[in-house]
């Protein structure tokens, strides 16, 4: 998605999440009060990372980037 696409998604109220990988197994969000990449939570493994980012998933108001 592209960043002007990214931006009025927020504004409507959406968070946009990925996972990643380096230097840490976390998560990572956007939203309209964090427009820059930032951790959600760190885990030890990636198999907890997806299990949480499923979870998160679930929500309305939360997509993925």
């Amino acid at each position: 998605m592209e960043q002007k696409s990214e931006l009025k998604v927020m504004k409507a109220g959406f968070t946009i999440i990925r996972k990643d990988d380096q230097p840490s197994i976390r998560i990572k969000f956007k939203d309209n009060g964090s427009q820059n990449w930032t951790a959600l939570e760190k885990f030890e493994t990636k198999a907890a990372r997806d299990r949480r980012f499923n979870q998160l998933m679930e929500s309305a108001f939360i997509i993925e980037n």
